[in-house]
């Protein structure tokens, strides 16, 4: 779902990382779901996103 967001607003990986605090390896790691964010990270992609938390974790 991450990676179809991320297509769909139009930002690099790269600049979710660093809004996020974290590295474009662990972004990278949630689009290929290598890895989930944490419920903390969730929020705050939701919040950089400008996407409903409810509608994110869906």
């Amino acid at each position: 779902m991450l990676k179809e967001l991320i297509k769909v607003k139009g930002v690099k990986q790269k600049w979710l990382a660093q809004r996020l605090g974290v590295s474009e390896v662990t972004v990278s790691n949630w689009v290929q779901d290598k890895a989930a964010p944490t419920r903390k990270h969730m929020e705050k992609i939701s919040e950089v996103l400008n996407i409903p938390f409810k509608e994110l974790i869906g």
